[in-house]
């Protein structure tokens, strides 16, 4: 308690003190001691024919209190009388009688003049009021003076700022975060409390969701949220700790930051809540096992793709659409008969959707490798997901089904020395794809002319590179002049040969 709130108590002890001294004199009790015209008094003065009113007097009405802005309980009563205690036998009625409350400060109002003084007049009995006297909007307290041809009192009064709101401050955190879409963990919460601290109760607060900070662009979609019931405003009263609490609120789909307030009457600087809405971390969609496979050209991969679909806190996503897409090549392949490796699905199809599961899973249909050997990729992608689901893609070639004799198939050098052309051949499958890592066998005549590897033999073998080739030892011929043949073969494939002469 301040400084001058303890001074306005102690003036309103002393005025009330002043209040009952008055009061003692007050017609009524001056009657008791009132000189009688009675046979047995024989030392009393008789009261006089004619007696008018001398001085105004205090009948209730002080010391009393209101709170700011709340009327007084009580009418302020005054009366005329004589001090000689006689009843007035004048007529009284209409005597004008002028309250008057301070100009300024602590100070109440009329209701029915409207301003801080109120002109009346006295009834028969000589007795006035002033009804309807509320209090102004500062503490503090105050006289107000009743005036009269016959003198003056004075009512003691005080206004009272106790229970009054005079501050609202937020409880607990008064910075709030919510991912776009969700609820916010907690309700807004503010306490009220008077002048003296003490808490408020059956305040009414009003809490509103503001708009976004400043800066955000005339037009953009403005981040905010709304209580329950899908209003930006609501109003709760305080309990007994003046404490005030919102509905829940829940954040809209727009991220940024904004801010909220709760306001109660009297009190100009509202509570302020920092609000943001975080963006939302993306679903992502990743391949659920093997990320790359293998399949014969002309067959079914073993496996379709699946993959996994989570949300921002790694948690599975049902019913989210993913879109499965095999590589451009096979596009290609399928439609334009470019070449080039692929695939298509089930039903000749390089693109197909699916639904993911309680788990998250999303499985494509069947593929199938087309007729091109090599590698390609194939992606998922998932509705609300960032980034995608990648997954490494290879047609390998079939079994060898030809063997094909190099550059190198016809040519001739003199004896003892080594042919200029490597003997080459290039392993292909049934749809012309290059095989690799088949073992090829160089077979030379064993007598008459021929030749022989770099090692002294007839007989040599290579194996076929990642183009199908295989390149054999060089061979150089021997002694005998004239032609001849050496043979390729592969596996059961039909051999090929070349023709070689040697020159004398």
């Amino acid at each position: 308690m301040g400084p001058r709130w303890r001074s306005a108590l102690l003036a309103s002890a002393i005025a009330a003190t002043i209040a009952a001294a008055a009061l003692t004199a007050s017609p009524a009790a001056r009657a008791q001691t009132s000189p009688s015209s009675g046979d047995g008094d024989t030392g009393a003065t008789a009261c006089p024919a004619s007696n008018a009113p001398n001085e105004l007097t205090l009948v209730g009405g002080t010391p009393q209190t209101a709170q700011l802005e709340s009327g007084f309980a009580g009418a302020l009563q005054v009366e005329l009388a004589n001090t000689n205690g006689c009843p007035l036998t004048t007529t009284v009625t209409g005597t004008t009688v002028t309250f008057s409350a301070p100009a300024n400060g602590a100070s109440a109002t009329f209701a029915a003049s409207g301003s801080n003084t109120l002109t009346t007049g006295t009834d028969a009995t000589g007795s006035a009021s002033a009804q309807m006297l509320t209090a102004n909007d500062t503490p503090g307290t105050y006289t107000v003076t009743a005036s009269s041809a016959y003198g003056s009192v004075s009512f003691a009064l005080t206004n009272s700022a106790a229970g009054i709101p005079a501050a609202i401050t937020p409880v607990g955190a008064a910075s709030l975060r919510a991912t776009t879409g969700t609820r916010y963990a907690e309700p807004l919460a503010v306490r009220v409390v008077d002048a003296n601290g003490t808490p408020v109760v059956g305040a009414t607060v009003t809490f509103s969701l503001g708009g976004a900070a400043a800066g955000a662009g005339a037009g953009a979609a403005a981040a905010g949220a709304s209580f329950d019931g899908g209003t930006s405003q609501a109003t709760e009263t305080t309990d007994a700790d003046g404490v005030a609490t919102s509905p829940g609120l829940r954040a809209n789909a727009t991220s940024g930051a904004f801010t909220a307030t709760a306001t109660v009457a009297h009190v100009v600087e509202p509570a302020r809540f920092a609000l943001d809405n975080v963006a939302a971390k993306p679903h992502t969609v990743a391949p659920l096992g093997p990320a790359s496979a293998t399949a014969t050209v002309a067959a079914h991969y073993a496996l379709p793709l699946r993959v996994v679909v989570r949300n921002g806190a790694g948690r599975p996503v049902a019913g989210a659409t993913v879109t499965f897409t095999l590589g451009a090549s096979a596009a290609a392949s399928a439609s334009a008969g470019a070449g080039g490796a692929g695939a298509t699905f089930t039903g000749g199809a390089t693109q197909a959707t699916a639904t993911s599961g309680p788990r998250g899973i999303a499985t494509s249909p069947r593929l199938s490798a087309n007729d091109d050997a090599g590698t390609f990729v194939a992606t998922a992608r998932a509705t609300g997901a960032s980034g995608l689901a990648l997954f490494h893609l290879r047609n390998r070639a079939g079994a060898p089904a030809t063997v094909t004799a190099g550059v190198g198939a016809t040519q001739s050098t003199a004896i003892g020395t080594r042919f200029a052309i490597p003997l080459a051949d290039t392993v292909s499958d049934s749809h012309g794809n290059r095989v690799a890592g088949v073992r090829v066998t160089f077979t030379a005549p064993s007598s008459g002319p021929s030749g022989h590897f770099a090692d002294g033999r007839t007989r040599a073998r290579a194996t076929t590179n990642s183009s199908g080739i295989a390149v054999a030892p060089p061979f150089i011929a021997n002694g005998a002049t004239g032609g001849y043949v050496v043979t390729a073969a592969a596996g059961d494939v039909r051999p090929t040969a070349f023709a070689l002469v040697n020159t004398g």
